[in-house]
């Protein structure tokens, strides 16, 4: 014979009892509360997503950017020229305004962010480690965005295409 805990009983018990004699089984304040919370949560999430399509997303990737400046410049080793650092500093910034005004687009700082988590692993940064990452930016700052005019040199005509011509391929 199976015996039960006296406080709660066998659940056959329970729900073969009429309903105004049966004990609750949680708190009255249970659905409330949890209903409360998660109403909150929704507003939260809501909250964050128009939050981050409203320019709070680029907020943070700047932000983010600007840390990770500062904390790979402490990271240069003592080779890295100047002129290095100097250049790293210029393509850095352009990159944050482009990121600050949602000129460009994640997926195409994805691999500039695995090649920073690359150069910085041993918190140590090269001279050839801080002309990769110049590089790197230096190719994502010129690189024109889909659909954009891409810029061209006063006075000239734009290039059109003519069959069999090496040049214009």
């Amino acid at each position: 014979m199976i015996h039960f805990c006296p406080h709660f009983g066998r659940p056959a018990d329970y729900y073969s009892t009429p309903v105004g004699e049966a004990k609750p089984l949680f708190p009255r304040w249970v659905p409330y509360g949890c209903g409360t919370a998660s109403i909150v949560l929704i507003l939260i999430v809501f909250a964050a997503g128009y939050f981050a399509v409203h320019g709070g997303m680029s907020r943070m990737m700047d932000l983010m950017f600007s840390s990770m400046q500062g904390e790979i410049e402490k990271m240069f080793t003592k080779d890295v020229s100047p002129t290095q650092k100097a250049s790293f500093e210029r393509e850095m910034k352009r990159l944050r305004d482009s990121v600050r005004q949602n000129r460009l687009p994640v997926d195409r700082l994805q691999p500039l962010l695995r090649t920073m988590r690359d150069v910085t692993e041993d918190e140590h940064v090269t001279p050839a480690e801080a002309d990769q990452l110049t590089r790197e930016m230096h190719a994502i700052n010129l690189k024109p965005l889909p659909g954009s005019q891409v810029p061209r040199l006063p006075n000239s005509s734009p290039v059109t295409r003519q069959p069999g011509n090496p040049a214009t391929r």
